[in-house]
């Protein structure tokens, strides 16, 4: 029975400063089953219009499975509990509905519609197993492998594939029993343990003695990955499953004796991490998705401390996403024109509607605040770093409550939601930081966003090119006026800056370059020439930066679309003193780098780089402000 909910104020104000008790989780738990039970419902409405369509599938109608459901529900309600409060439970059941409704042919590399369908039966035999029912149930497999969520997998027929419906019998006794053709498989008494053939549910522990709730670590589900269409099950072994659970165990323990906020509500929303494969140590990758909450997907960690802060930012992904299932945050339509305006974000490269801003906003006030508290237990390089870490989210965050805060659209839960986060973040502008460490991430800031500028952000062509005709021309530039910049609508696609990963190797590798800095980078695409730029640039020093601005100036006289160039060039010439041109460059690099392409195109004779960003510095009216959505100066 689907019941009402609500949140509380004190909840709600908890939330936005990060303090989830067990209270809360079973509130929030309860409203997003509800909500998955009406997303149930919809999928077998939306299956009862296209009965005759699925009936052509070699599985029975979702019907059977809806009524095993019901049937284990009616023995065991937390088995079933259990089963339809897996993540992936929502994420099959958004796409199932998308493609009930839309009832288009099956996009490139999507499964069958019978398939994906069936994929309520493999949840009605897990539950069947799990409540001790007698039941026979038929469930799609692939490729030899048959999923039973949240129990695990079975490997048959040796993974040729060639059948694509297996057969699951429990006796209701303890034993079950998978078919596919010629292949029958006995599951052992406890499910959760291994056997030939038989791949349990690797459920991980928060802590090596105390009992508690686990994590799932999902390698199997077909639904585990949102991002993509059907993942093949890439189970773990062993030995990388251990390795996980030493990270988890080793951030829980770092969590438990540093960040106690965090300790308390890490474990009450994750339940479920989905391994990806390992990145370098600053290109971590990790997502949410507001369908599947309690899951958060992982790249493998380096360390406990990168492990801890990825769970803080998740975690935070995955409570908002649920509260907001309950209380709308964001009105886009009740803000007028403005209210749908694309933002900057510190942390994205693209930007962001209001809502994508306030979830950025909140995830990060968790790493500023865990950094906060870190910088304090570490020393040597490894504090610098975490000062330096701090001292970017702190500034990054307190940027994007001023940006919100100056936006309409938001209701007043909402801003409240964001005065509870502003309130528990404004003695932090207080806090001390090592010179050295504010200078370097004031840097950060000054790059990510004049790089962001240069990527989103377009002058008017027109205007541009009878600048460029001014300039070209020989007039007074005191003569012309700077083009507004707007957002493009057709931004590049693109990762974070590399030269944020290399500035924190230089933090980390404590001042200096080691020897294979080259080789630990994340493999994003650099050139010799730009990447010895940026090692310049971030050695720091007058000396250095004159070098960096020699090889920036000769990366772009080559190749004056480079981007990353021109933001770097900016910062040399802020490193140098030479304050007019990098204001140029780090507030208006798009339309420094307009004119240098328009230039070329024109075939003139090559432009040096450093006078143009002087010739633009002098233009009246230049630091502007910008159009709707463009960053602030």
């Amino acid at each position: 029975m689907l019941t009402r909910h609500h949140v509380p104020v004190a909840d709600l104000e908890a939330i936005a400063t990060g303090r989830i008790t067990a209270p809360t989780r079973t509130r929030i738990a309860a409203a997003e089953r509800s909500r998955r039970m009406l997303m149930l419902r919809a999928v077998a409405a939306a299956q009862a219009e296209r009965g005759a369509e699925l009936g052509e599938g070699p599985l029975p109608p979702l019907a059977h499975a809806f009524d095993l459901l019901a049937r284990a529900e009616a023995q065991d309600p937390q088995a079933v509990a259990r089963v339809l409060g897996h993540p992936p439970v929502g994420v099959w059941a958004v796409r199932l509905l998308g493609r009930l409704r839309k009832g288009a042919e099956p996009a490139p590399g999507e499964p069958p519609l019978w398939r994906e369908a069936g994929y309520a039966h493999a949840l009605a035999a897990a539950a069947a197993l799990r409540a001790g029912l007698i039941a026979r149930v038929h469930v799609p497999a692939r490729a030899g492998t048959v999923i039973l969520p949240t129990v695990g997998h079975a490997v048959l027929d040796d993974a040729r594939g060639d059948h694509d419906v297996a057969t699951v019998e429990t006796d209701g006794r303890g034993t079950t029993r998978v078919t596919l053709g010629p292949h029958v498989l006995e599951l052992p008494a406890a499910p959760d343990l291994p056997a030939p053939g038989w791949h349990p549910a690797r459920l991980l522990s928060w802590t090596p003695r105390e009992p508690g709730p686990g994590v799932l670590l999902d390698d199997s589900d077909p639904y585990r990955d949102f991002r993509s269409t059907w993942p093949p099950p890439a189970p773990l072994t062993d030995t990388e499953s251990d390795t996980w659970q030493r990270h988890l165990h080793d951030a829980a323990h770092l969590l438990g004796a540093r960040h106690p906020d965090a300790a308390a509500a890490v474990p009450l929303v994750l339940n479920s991490l989905v391994p990806l494969p390992g990145m370098p140590r600053f290109r971590a990758s990790s997502a949410s998705y507001a369908e599947a909450f309690g899951s958060a997907l992982v790249s493998l960690p380096c360390d406990a401390v990168d492990f801890a802060v990825t769970l803080v930012h998740e975690s935070r992904h995955s409570v908002l996403n649920a509260l907001s299932h309950q209380i709308q945050l964001v009105d886009r339509a009740a803000g007028g024109p403005r209210a749908d305006t694309l933002l900057y974000a510190p942390w994205r490269t693209d930007p962001r509607p209001a809502w994508g801003l306030l979830h950025g906003t909140y995830a990060f006030t968790g790493v500023a605040g865990f950094w906060r508290t870190e910088r304090h237990a570490l020393t040597g390089p490894r504090a610098a770093l975490a000062h330096f870490e701090f001292a970017v989210w702190r500034d990054a965050v307190a940027i994007a409550l001023r940006t919100l805060d100056d936006r309409p659209g938001l209701t007043p839960w909402g801003r409240a939601f964001v005065d509870g986060m502003a309130r528990q973040t404004a003695p932090w502008a207080g806090d001390d930081v090592p010179a050295e460490a504010l200078a370097v991430a004031r840097t950060e800031l000054a790059d990510l966003r004049a790089t962001w500028c240069s990527h989103n952000l377009a002058p008017d062509p027109a205007a541009t090119r009878l600048l460029a005709d001014h300039r070209l021309g020989g007039g007074p530039v005191e003569e012309v006026t700077a083009p507004l910049s707007r957002l493009r609508t057709d931004p590049p696609p693109r990762l974070p800056e590399l030269r944020c990963e290399l500035r924190r190797l230089h933090i980390a590798d404590a001042g200096t370059f080691t020897p294979d800095t080259r080789s630990r980078l994340s493999g994003v695409e650099r050139s010799p020439d730009l990447l010895e730029a940026d090692m310049c640039l971030l050695r720091g020093g007058p000396a250095n930066a004159a070098r960096a601005v020699d090889r920036y100036r000769a990366v772009l006289a080559a190749a004056p679309g480079t981007r990353p160039a021109w933001v770097g060039l900016g910062l040399a010439l802020e490193e140098s003193g030479e304050g007019a041109p990098a204001t140029a460059l780090l507030h208006r690099p798009e339309l420094v780098r307009a004119l240098a392409l328009d230039e070329r195109a024109r075939g003139t004779q090559a432009t040096d780089p450093l006078e143009l960003a002087r010739w633009t510095a002098r233009i009246p009216g230049l630091i502007q402000r910008p159009a709707t959505g463009v960053p602030q100066h």
